[in-house]
């Protein structure tokens, strides 16, 4: 499990990297008005990829953590700050930061010119992956 939990959390830096890179990018050519290529493209799909590895190793150490804390028979959830950050608030809002990524992506691939919905998508995106990353944990 320490692999998996050392594996997600080092993966973090490539994804929000990639986040930032991607929102930067698609930005400078819905300013520009620049037809899309290769390049912004190619970017889109690493992002994607980065952002959905994340997510399934996140979902494998999310249910890992969960069976071991189950079998301890801890309180409620719910009661508690950290726990409901970790068990609840983080997940759902890391899901939701993948499906904005996920649409931002299939927006920009679609298009011959990126639209300024693709940076909208991927900046609520990077809101709701940076809003919900539990800090204290992961830096401290």
């Amino acid at each position: 499990m320490d692999f998996i939990k050392q594996f997600h959390s080092g993966w973090a830096y490539l994804t929000i990297l990639m986040g930032v890179i991607f929102v930067v990018s698609t930005l400078v050519y819905a300013v520009s008005k620049k037809d899309t290529d290769n390049i912004v493209k190619k970017i889109g799909l690493i992002t994607t990829i980065a952002f959905h590895v994340q997510l399934l190793v996140g979902l494998v150490y999310y249910i890992m953590k969960f069976m071991q804390f189950d079998e301890n028979g801890d309180g409620n959830i719910m009661k508690s700050d950290v726990l409901r950050l970790t068990f609840v608030e983080h997940p759902m809002m890391m899901i939701a930061s993948v499906a904005f990524m996920t649409v931002a992506n299939a927006k920009l691939k679609r298009s011959t010119t990126v639209p300024m919905a693709v940076v909208i998508f991927a900046v609520v995106s990077m809101v709701c992956l940076l809003s919900r990353i539990p800090w204290a944990i992961w830096l401290g």
